[in-house]
């Protein structure tokens, strides 16, 4: 009797062992693509999965806000996630809490060097000399344009950059009032507008980003260069938001605090959108909308874009077995981004990039990858850059696009602000 519960117990030992060794090492992933573009994501995470028995990922989304909030806090538990997608600007702050694992060697180690990626990309992902993620894409602002309001107008259809001036004369000839009339032309209603020219965010935190390319046009840097301060000449930052400005309320191309600038393209109550790729899957569901992008036009003397970028981090807390599983499924990630194009986001992996050459709309983002500028580098990039209504950045926005308030003292106000915060 001794003998076979003996015998009971050790095969029951070696069978939960054995059931043990087949179940697949968990990986938690999470990341804030709440619309197609986790959708997206979500097939690779099953393809990844269906290819490799031996891990199964679980992707978690959320907005990004609360979850960096929740990575905040799981981190003070030891419950980070197996892998973090955050934005490039988003990596100071973490690693300066020390809550990221360097993992240049990583990179190095699995065959990736930075000529394979574009470069805002690829330097997106160092701090201090540290490189703490994968680069997976590049986003960044384009316009949207509807080709038959082109067409109605006359206007050759848009192929790469465009100067301010060439942008503003498209925008008035696509500008009607209710009697048919365009801006500057007797007789036209400002107050009975049927069609806009172009639709442009100024309710949110994108006020500033449009703003800020403007600025970078101009060769000029929105910090200091110790990066802990407001450093830009006020005359540069006037005639940004100047320009800006005017399209609202002086020249009435733009509808001032569109409540949902996306939906008025997408019903041809505006024939031009600045916005990002994030966009594409709501125009290409759109029916008998037929559209393309070019880039923002060059108002000032150089190019550039305001943009950002997805990156795949690998937060701390984890033993080797799932720290080697996390780099090996990032590293696959990358690999096969070119289906991640299919979301809209440009992929970072030059050779992945391809593949977003041969879909639609893509040509206003590609053309401007190689003139793409992030916001500073800073710990505080989620304090000083906040997308929150009370945040300065917006209400300056919200001020100079909205209630066409007089832009320096608006703008004097933001910057204090702004200094501000970095003192406390």
């Amino acid at each position: 009797m001794k003998f076979k519960l003996v015998m009971f117990f050790a095969f029951a030992i070696l069978m939960v062992g054995v059931l043990s060794m087949a179940q697949p090492l968990q990986l938690v992933f999470w990341g804030g693509w709440t619309g197609p573009d986790g959708n997206v994501m979500r097939q690779l995470v099953t393809e990844y999965n269906g290819g490799h028995p031996d891990v199964h990922v679980t992707l978690t989304t959320m907005q990004w806000t609360p979850l960096f909030t929740k990575f905040l806090v799981s981190s003070r538990g030891g419950q980070s996630p197996n892998i973090l997608a955050m934005h490039g600007p988003d990596i100071p702050e973490f690693a300066s809490y020390g809550l990221l694992t360097p993992i240049g060697n990583v990179i190095e180690e699995n065959g990736f060097k930075s000529s394979q990626f574009a470069p805002a990309a690829w330097s997106g992902t160092f701090y201090h000399g540290k490189q703490y993620a994968f680069p997976l894409d590049l986003h960044m602002n384009a316009i949207y344009y509807n080709k038959k309001l082109f067409r109605k107008a006359g206007i050759t259809l848009p192929t790469g950059w465009i100067t301010g001036k060439e942008f503003l004369n498209m925008a008035i000839k696509l500008t009607i009032d209710k009697n048919g009339k365009h801006p500057g032309e007797p007789g036209f209603d400002p107050n009975n507008i049927t069609q806009y020219g172009i639709a442009l965010y100024s309710l949110n935190w994108h006020g500033f980003l449009e703003w800020y390319e403007l600025l970078r046009q101009q060769g000029y840097e929105f910090l200091n260069s110790s990066m802990n301060k407001v450093g830009y000449p006020l005359s540069a930052g006037q005639k940004a938001w100047s320009w800006l400005q005017d399209l609202f309320f002086k020249y009435h191309v733009a509808p001032i605090g569109a409540n949902s600038p996306l939906q008025d393209f997408l019903i041809g109550k505006t024939a031009m959108l600045e916005d990002g790729p994030w966009e594409i899957p709501a125009m290409t569901a759109q029916k008998g909308l037929e559209w393309d992008t070019f880039p923002i036009p060059q108002v000032f003397k150089h190019k550039a874009v305001w943009g950002s970028g997805h990156v795949l981090t690998i937060p701390i807390h984890q033993d080797k077995k799932h720290m080697k599983a996390a780099e090996n499924f990032v590293t696959w990630l990358v690999k096969h981004s070119d289906k991640w194009a299919l979301s809209g986001n440009i992929p970072a992996y030059n050779s992945a990039r391809e593949f977003a050459r041969t879909l639609p709309g893509r040509t206003g983002f590609l053309e401007s990858t190689p003139y793409e500028t992030m916001l500073p580098r800073i710990p505080k990039e989620s304090q000083v850059f906040s997308s929150a209504s009370v945040s300065p950045i917006v209400v300056a926005g919200q001020n100079i696009l909205m209630r066409n308030k007089d832009i320096l003292p608006v703008m004097k106000w933001m910057n204090q602000q702004i200094d501000m915060i970095f003192t406390q």
